[in-house]
């Protein structure tokens, strides 16, 4: 006695797919672990900046007919040209330095710009100088540093 549609099972086709709830919940605790210590780890990391060694590219052909325009930041944090290294100039002076030289490099866009650190003088400092000019649209702007007494 068998019914029509009574006591017969379906029988279900196999389902071949991949659970990938446990990989999507690794992958979002990787994650919030690494965004809790990228943070920390940034903050710990203390730098001894290396001197660099003497570089002499032998090719005198390619300077620049414009003397450098050198930027120094002194020991203390003040500030002075190479147009007028005697006069020192404060972080209030800085947004018209900032402004001098981006004038300067609109009217002759093959100027070099230079920055000049002293060893004592906050990194901060020197790297908000950099990144200033960089954003007003100074392109040649580079860091100076000097060569190792070795390599001479």
């Amino acid at each position: 006695m068998n019914r029509a549609g009574f006591g017969r099972r379906q029988r279900k086709k196999p389902f071949a797919e991949i659970n990938v709830v446990p990989y999507i919940d690794v992958t979002l605790v990787l994650l919030i672990i690494f965004m809790v210590t990228a943070p920390i780890v940034q903050q710990a990391v203390t730098v001894d900046l290396p001197k660099t060694p003497v570089v002499s590219t032998g090719n005198t052909s390619n300077m620049p007919a414009v003397a450098p325009f050198v930027i120094s930041i002194t020991g203390d944090g003040l500030y002075k040209t190479s147009e007028d290294p005697n006069t020192l100039l404060a972080d209030t002076d800085l947004k018209a330095l900032v402004v001098a030289v981006v004038a300067r490099s609109q009217v002759n866009s093959e100027q070099q710009f230079y920055i000049q650190g002293d060893r004592a003088a906050p990194y901060g400092k020197i790297v908000q100088l950099f990144t200033l000019l960089k954003a007003n649209g100074v392109e040649k702007v580079s860091l100076l540093t000097q060569p190792e007494e070795g390599n001479l």
